[in-house]
């Protein structure tokens, strides 16, 4: 949505080789929305690293978690659905969430995502044009 985030960093710091901190007031992760194509790539290059991380189906997204070399942990994020022209993500992560609750599911799963998007695609049709 053109948000910017910039990180300015120490190149002369030391590592802190250790985990961030996670009391109240810390951030406890910095999560990043990347392609498809880029998330497939991701446990390779890693692993070509040597860098250890984590793997997690969130049901509407994939998350790759690992740890920068200054102990901040960071997710590597990717949407399971393509968003309808006309439509922005939230518009399908809130329709997707009204049905979760109310078929009383436990968490939105890629059923939810294909059925709003299938309810935001019927509504668009029957906007006048």
């Amino acid at each position: 949505d053109g948000r910017l985030l910039t990180v300015f960093t120490n190149e002369e710091r030391k590592d802190a080789r250790r985990p961030a901190p996670r009391e109240a007031g810390c951030v406890e992760h910095l999560a990043f929305n990347v392609s498809r194509a880029t998330f497939s790539q991701v446990p390779a290059r890693l692993a070509d690293h040597g860098i250890e991380f984590l793997q997690r189906d969130r049901g509407f997204m994939d998350s790759i978690y690992f740890q920068d070399p200054n102990g901040m942990k960071i997710d590597l994020a990717c949407y399971k659905f393509e968003t309808p022209e006309g439509y922005r993500d939230v518009d399908v992560l809130m329709t997707a969430q009204r049905l979760r609750v109310e078929r009383r599911d436990h968490h939105i799963t890629e059923e939810h995502l294909a059925d709003a998007i299938e309810l935001l695609m019927a509504k668009r049709d029957r906007l006048p044009r």
